[in-house]
């Protein structure tokens, strides 16, 4: 050994404590690090299931499942202590992870008589990545690797040496004579092995490792000591762990296996060969798992399986005796779960963590072949070290940067209900592994939790249904509102029951995807009293026959109109279509839509003869920030490919606009308040402006912006106080040279002095940008400023960045244009249509129409107005349609410039079965908010809401 090698032992020798106390605090903070970034995945959503059960339950509930129970027991008790949560159960597998560490030294240390693989084992222990991740999951498999470790440890210490040392019984009497200190060691070895059994039942494979290391050591002994004292001796342990264990093979009887059986034929996985087998373990206890974008960089575990490769060199040449229980220890297990592999398969992803309790004797092995390289060439382990360590951050780095599990990431789900529901909600739970999402996500007061009969087999088929529609009844009579998280991967035969139900008995608001796996509904309950609303003719296509919508005030963010039509079909409507309810203030701006077919989905207008009746239940749900007073409830039906909404006809047959006033509804605010989670923020803030309200968040789109167009921006508030004064707002835009090249101010939409504390608002501030604003990056920043123009300070100044923005320009033209067909129809002095090109006014039958605009702007409309091109009939029936903002959003009128010129392409389809005569175009704009028309004057006096062509027919032949 060269003395450079020597000097790091030299060293280590004088505080091995010390290093040992480094690498602990070491694998603490790998272990604690992003604790909460992982989301809970149904595995660990049984764990709370179990943990919230009594303790009889708890051990009736493991006897049927795949793990027995200790773990959950310690689970159970830890979280009585300090409470219930995912960060909290999932310290305690920090703990047992941090534990791992100083054990793997002793281990290492007993083993090889060299506290310098001690410590090299406590090093790699502290960084494998397999071993963070399960330390920061709520599953027992960290649990028995720890006491794994601890079993192997405490065999070691039992005896004086080996068993094949032990030449009488009377030093091993262990109920008499005197007590040696080995003896509490057998009781430790005893103990810790039994809990192993009771924490997985794949512990019985380190027992069967330790039985044949001390069948190997009787090989080696000479014969004198094979006598009937020491094979007593080394079986004492094993029966008293063997009568411990017995009372649960009893309980346990042939339930464990009738389950592992069905789950064989359930889950239908494949045997692995054997070098696979081998190979993704090995994989897993190197360098982890590696998300999907890393598989093909597997080969980086070569370096830790050669280290390993070494440390059984090690093992070979140590002459220690003691050494060899480590490859029993790792390929043991690993040869076991292999066989039963072949019988009954399980490998899912990730599936290596059934073994994760062979892993310690792995990363020793690992740590013996670097002291072994060490002491003979120290400069290539050196590199060798720094090559594991570059692969284990990255695989670290992945981990706590990318979910493992993100189609289980019930967090946004749960919030959302958390942030709404009240303890008087009812919130379905389809299985034990949901339950226990509830219980480790939702804090107390939660809304009611209602467990499924049989989780879904007693709700299933014909012969659940009066059990279902009962339980539903039931429920709805209870609460005000109904949240069903229906999974989605097992079949879903009996969730798409319960919806169906759900849709009849209730008002369903919210059909929300949160990932292929998961679909939330939420439905209101039946209402006490309904308002009559007006029958309606819907384009001579469908008649709504009945209107009812529930009598009462509704809570912002919480409350569900529940809305009640009967419809009747009188003719086929072409296409699909479907029902919008839109909820809107008095000056025309939308606070909440819902479009969806009938019955949440369950019925299609394009099911229905002619002449039948279908009742159709909806609920609108108020958005959270929505502030109090009367709003407008409108219906209108609309076609699914394009938006286009049929005309509500008067008995006459004419056009009264599209959508039909349902009622009158009064919005209040919510009691208890709303979380300020639940607001649709797209960019989240948490600016405090003068500790009286917060920034919550806002919503700005898309860019870049054009010069003129209408800055879609929603401020979402929060009220720190009661009545935090009369405050206005600023907005203005900068350039880089810090110039204001845009200013805006006015008071938030509901002023602050009606705020309360906890008081939430959504704030549209749309800003109109000037149509002559050059292209470029601008800063937009927000002020809140007191009547004497004092500003609230945010986070230390007068005012705050919310974002840059982009915008660009576009080209004017100033020319005027020579159209085809001059006009000179004058909408209300903002916009003149001077003219149209009509290449072809004589067409067939299912071909396309194509014509184009040309406009001059008058002045710059304050208004995004759309433009409609409409083919009529003799008797004003559209039969063709086509609606956009100028230039198909290119050019709105927002961005304007008075005396330029805007030439605006149509192409209208004209249906096959359209009946061949002479057409009309009427063309207009109108206000999409409200669809108030911009009306047409002549000689200052309006005469018509649009313009039409009666002297250019269009001939359909």
């Amino acid at each position: 050994m060269s003395i450079l090698a020597r000097l790091p032992a030299v060293r280590l020798q004088k505080r091995p404590i010390y290093w040992l106390l480094l690498f602990t605090l070491l694998g603490f903070s790998l272990r604690l690090h992003h604790l909460t970034f992982q989301p809970l995945w149904g595995d660990e959503g049984w764990s709370f299931y179990f943990v919230g059960q009594s303790f009889s339950q708890l051990l009736a509930l493991t006897a049927i499942d795949i793990h027995p129970p200790f773990y959950y027991i310690l689970l159970k008790l830890w979280l009585f202590i300090v409470g219930i949560g995912p960060e909290e159960a999932r310290f305690w597998s920090v703990i047992t992870g941090v534990m791992l560490i100083p054990i793997l030294y002793g281990l290492g240390r007993r083993l090889f008589s060299d506290y310098r693989i001690g410590l090299a084992g406590a090093a790699v222990g502290a960084v494998m990545p397999l071993a963070i991740y399960y330390s920061q999951e709520v599953r027992m498999y960290e649990l028995v690797t720890l006491l794994g470790a601890l079993s192997a440890y405490c065999f070691t210490r039992w005896p004086d040496d080996t068993p094949g040392n032990i030449k009488t019984s009377k030093t091993l009497n262990f109920f008499g004579g005197r007590w040696q200190p080995r003896r509490w060691w057998l009781m430790a070895y005893i103990l810790t092995t039994t809990a192993a059994l009771y924490t997985h039942y794949y512990a019985a494979f380190i027992i069967l490792a330790q039985g044949l290391y001390v069948l190997l050591i009787f090989v080696r002994r000479h014969e004198k000591y094979l006598t009937r004292a020491s094979i007593w001796a080394s079986l004492v342990p094993f029966v008293y762990m063997g009568l411990l264990y017995l009372p649960w093979l009893i309980y346990l009887g042939p339930r464990l296996q009738n389950y592992i059986a069905n789950k064989r034929e359930v889950e239908g996985y494949a045997p692995l060969s054997l070098i696979r087998f081998f190979g993704d373990h090995l994989i897993a206890f190197s360098i982890g798992h590696l998300p999907d974008y890393l598989q093909q960089y597997t080969w980086t575990a070569l370096p830790f399986v050669f280290m390993a490769a070494l440390g059984f060199i090690a093992v070979v040449t140590s002459q220690k005796p003691k050494s060899y229980l480590l490859p029993l220890y790792l390929f043991t297990p690993l040869v076991a779960g292999y066989l039963i592999n072949l019988t009954f398969p399980f490998t899912p992803r990730f599936f290596e963590r059934t073994l994760l309790l062979a892993a310690p004797a792995y990363w020793l092995l690992i740590a013996a072949g670097i002291i072994f390289l060490w002491d003979r060439q120290y400069i290539l382990v050196g590199t060798f070290v720094l090559a594991m360590l570059l692969v284990t951050n990255v695989s670290l780095i992945s981990f706590y940067r990318i979910p493992r599990y993100p189609q289980e990431d019930y967090r946004p789900l749960l919030q959302n209900i958390a942030g709404r529901a009240t303890p008087e909600d009812t919130l379905l739970a389809s299985y034990q592994w949901q339950l226990g999402f509830y219980y480790a996500y939702l804090s107390p007061p939660r809304p009611r939790l209602f467990s499924v009969p049989g989780w879904g087999k007693d709700w299933a088929g014909e012969a659940g249904h009066n059990r279902l529609v009962q339980d539903l009844t039931g429920i709805f009579a209870a609460s005000p509102r109904l949240w069903f998280p229906a999974h989605q991967t097992l079949g879903h035969l009996w969730e798409d029951q319960a919806e169906a139900a759900i849709a009849g008995l209730g008002y369903p608001a919210l059909l929300e995807w949160y990932s292929p796996q998961t679909k939330l509904t939420l439905a209101g309950a039946p209402p006490s009293a309904f308002t009559n609303g007006p029958s309606a003719n819907f384009a001579n296509r469908l008649t709504l026959l009945v209107a009812g919508v529930g009598n009462q005030k509704y809570e912002a963010g919480r409350g569900v109109v529940p809305v009640e039509l009967t419809w009747r079909k009188e003719k086929s409507l072409g296409s699909s279509h479907l029902v919008s309810l839109r909820l809107s203030d008095a000056g025309g701006r939308t606070w909440a839509v819902r479009d969806s077919h009938p019955c949440a989905g369950q019925e299609f207008f394009t099911d229905l003869a002619v002449g039948d009746t279908l009742i159709d239940r909806h609920g609108l749900l108020i958005p959270a920030g929505t502030p109090p007073g009367s709003y407008r409830l409108l219906l209108s039906v609309r076609r699914v490919n394009d938006a286009h909404p049929l005309n509500l006809l008067d008995i006459n047959g004419q056009p009264l606009g599209v959508e039909l006033l349902l009622a009158h509804i009064e919005v209040v605010d919510p009691h208890p308040a709303i979380d300020p989670a639940v607001l649709p923020a797209q960019f989240i803030t948490t600016a405090l402006f003068g500790q009286k309200i917060k920034l919550v968040g806002y919503s700005l789109g898309s860019g870049p912006f054009k010069a003129g167009e209408t800055l879609p921006l929603t401020l979402f508030w929060q009220s720190l106080a009661d009545h935090p004064g009369p405050l206005t707002l600023s907005l203005h835009l900068q350039d880089a040279a810090g110039r204001f090249v845009f200013s805006q101010q006015k008071e938030p939409l509901r002023p602050t002095t009606d705020w309360r504390q906890g008081t939430l608002l959504r704030d549209p501030q749309d800003v109109s940008l000037p149509p002559t604003l050059p292209p470029g990056d601008y800063h937009l920043v927000i002020s809140v400023s007191t009547p004497a123009q004092v500003p609230l300070k945010v986070e230390g100044q007068d005012e705050l960045l919310l974002t840059t923005i982009t915008t660009i320009d576009r080209p004017h033209t100033f020319a005027a244009p020579e159209p085809q067909i001059e006009l000179a129809v004058n909408f209300s002095h903002q916009a003149q249509l001077v003219g149209l090109d009509l290449p072809q006014p004589h067409l067939k039958a299912g071909e396309w129409l194509s014509l184009t605009l040309y406009w001059q702007a008058l002045a710059t409309p304050e208004k995004s107005w759309t433009v409609f091109v409409h083919l009529l009939n003799d008797d004003g029936q559209i039969i063709a349609q086509q609606d956009q903002l100028p230039g198909g959003g290119q050019f709105p009128t927002t961005g304007w410039l008075p005396n330029e010129y805007i030439t605006d392409g149509y192409n209208l389809f004209v249906p096959a079965a359209t009946p061949p005569g002479q057409y009309r175009l009427a063309i207009g704009l109108y206000d999409a908010n409200n669809f108030g028309r911009l009306p047409v004057v002549e000689k200052g006096k309006i005469v018509k809401d649009h313009v039409l062509l009666d002297s250019w027919p269009i001939t359909v032949e």
